[in-house]
C-alpha cells in the first residue's frame, strides 16, 4: 500500500473497531518526518510518522498507533508527567508507565504498539494508573519508545510550533471539546453494547460524572465512618458491672461503646497547594466537632519524604507545617498506624502524588482528601475524595472505589 493510503485506511480501521474514538481519530493531522524514529505525537493532535520505516506495517498496526496516540492525548498524560515533574532521565520509564495504562484497554486480539509496555511487563496487575505503574513497577529492560510530547510534555526535535488560532493543529479548547465527544461516545457504547474498555468507562466516568460539593461528600463519610465506629460496641473493664461485682468475686466487663481514634496525616511537600490546603483542614476540623470528636484529641502527622512527630493541637491553624522536600506519605501512614491506641479512622490530607502502602493499614478506614486539579489514581483500600478549584467555587470529584467494611 502506498504510505498516502496507508493513513485514511488505517484510520478508518481504528473508527471501525473502537467507533467511540472516531471524533479523536478524525481530528488528527499526519506530519510526514524522516527525523522521528517511527511514529510519535505532541499535544495538538499532529502524528509524525517515517513513511519509510513504517511501510510495511499492516492497516491494524498502524490503526493500533492511532488509538495509542489518542489515548496519550484524552488521559492528559503530557500534563501529568508536569504534575510529578518528570525529569528526563525518567522519561523512558513515564512513557512505558502510561503505555502500559493505555495497551489495557486493547480489543482482544488486537497487537500492542511497536515496542510499548504492558502492566505484565512492570510487573503489576492490568487496570491500574500510569502513575501506579511508575512508582511500583519495576524498569523494563530492552528497546525503549518515545511517543512524543503527547506522552510526556517534553518537546522533540521533530515536533512543529503550538498552532496559531486553531491552524495545523487543535487548540486547548478544542482539545476539551473532542475530549467530552469521545467520553460521552464512549458511554453510549457501554450502554448500547457492553464492550467499552473497563479504563475507557472510568476515564469517561470521572470526567462527565456530575460534581457535588465536596464539603457535602467530606462531611458524609466522616460522619459514616464515626457512626460505624461509636455503633458498635465492645467489653472494658474500666466500669465494672456492679449487679455481679457484689455477688462475684470475678469481675465481670461492661458492654460500652467504642470511641472513635482519628489520625490524620498530612502532606507537606513542596507540591502541595497551600490554599487549597487550608480549607481542607478547616473543614474537617469543623466536620470531627459536629461528630463529637474535638480536633485536640486527634493525632496529626505532618510528612514529606519522612514522618514528623505526632501534634495533638487545639485546631487545625495551630500545625506545625514541617517538610517540604518529597513526597512518601506510606511513612506518614505508618507512623500513624503504629502509634497506640490504633486509629480506626485514619484522614490523609494531600495532592496524591506519593506512595502508598501496598494494602490497608491494620485496617484502618481510610480517606484521602486529594488536594489540587486531577490527582492521579489511589489503592483500592482508599476511599477519595477530591477538592479542587474550578471556575471561582470549590467542587468535589467522587471517584468509584472500594469501601472498606471497619473491624468489628
Amino acid at each position: 500500500m502506498k504510505p498516502k493510503d496507508q493513513v485514511p485506511a488505517a484510520r478508518l480501521w481504528a473508527a471501525y473497531n473502537y467507533p467511540y474514538m472516531a471524533s479523536a481519530l478524525f481530528a488528527l493531522r499526519f506530519v510526514p518526518d524522516d527525523k522521528v524514529e517511527q511514529i510519535a505525537g505532541d499535544e495538538y493532535f499532529r502524528v509524525y510518522i517515517n513513511y519509510e520505516a513504517t511501510n510495511d506495517w499492516p492497516v491494524d498496526v498502524l490503526g493500533v498507533e492511532m488509538i495509542h496516540q489518542v489515548g496519550h492525548l484524552l488521559r492528559g498524560h503530557a500534563l501529568r508527567a508536569r504534575e510529578i515533574e518528570l525529569r528526563e532521565s525518567d522519561l523512558f520509564r513515564w512513557v512505558d508507565a502510561v503505555d502500559a495504562e493505555l495497551n489495557d484497554d486493547l480489543l482482544e486480539g488486537h497487537p500492542l504498539p511497536e515496542a510499548s509496555a504492558s502492566p505484565d511487563e512492570l510487573g503489576l496487575p492490568d487496570s491500574l494508573f500510569g502513575e501506579e505503574y511508575f512508582f511500583r513497577g519495576t524498569t523494563r529492560t530492552g528497546r525503549q519508545r518515545d511517543c512524543g510530547s503527547s506522552a510526556h510534555g517534553n518537546l522533540r526535535p521533530w515536533e512543529e510550533p503550538p498552532p496559531k488560532q486553531g491552524r495545523d493543529g487543535v487548540t486547548a479548547e478544542e482539545r476539551e471539546l473532542i475530549k467530552r465527544r469521545v467520553a460521552s461516545d464512549a458511554l453510549a457504547h457501554q450502554r448500547n453494547h457492553g464492550s467499552t474498555p473497563a479504563g475507557m468507562l472510568r476515564w469517561a466516568n470521572s470526567l462527565l460524572a456530575p460534581q457535588v460539593d465536596w464539603r457535602t461528600e467530606l462531611g458524609a463519610k466522616l460522619r459514616r465512618g464515626i457512626s460505624e465506629i461509636t455503633g458498635s460496641v465492645d467489653y472494658s473493664y474500666q466500669r465494672p458491672n456492679r449487679r455481679h461485682s457484689f455477688a462475684s468475686k470475678v469481675i465481670l466487663p461492661n458492654l460500652r461503646a467504642r470511641t472513635p481514634e482519628v489520625s490524620v496525616v498530612l502532606d507537606t511537600s513542596a507540591s502541595m497547594n497551600e490554599e487549597l490546603l487550608g480549607q481542607a483542614l478547616s473543614e474537617i476540623d469543623g466536620l470531627l466537632s459536629t461528630g463529637g470528636i474535638r480536633f485536640d484529641s486527634v493525632r496529626v502527622f505532618t510528612c514529606d519524604s519522612e514522618a514528623g512527630s505526632p501534634q495533638k493541637v487545639r485546631k487545625a491553624s495551630d500545625i506545625q507545617l514541617i517538610g517540604g522536600g518529597g513526597t512518601d506519605l506510606s511513612q506518614g501512614i505508618m507512623a500513624a498506624v503504629q502509634t497506640r491506641p490504633n486509629p480506626n479512622l485514619l484522614l490523609v490530607v494531600t495532592d496524591g502524588w506519593t506512595l502508598w502502602p501496598e494494602s490497608s493499614p491494620n485496617g484502618s478506614r481510610t480517606i484521602a482528601v486529594l488536594v489540587g486539579e486531577d490527582p492521579p489514581g489511589t489503592p483500592d483500600w482508599v476511599e477519595r475524595v477530591v477538592v479542587r478549584e474550578a471556575k471561582g467555587r470549590m467542587e468535589i470529584e467522587q471517584l468509584n472505589r472500594v469501601t472498606l467494611d471497619l473491624p468489628n
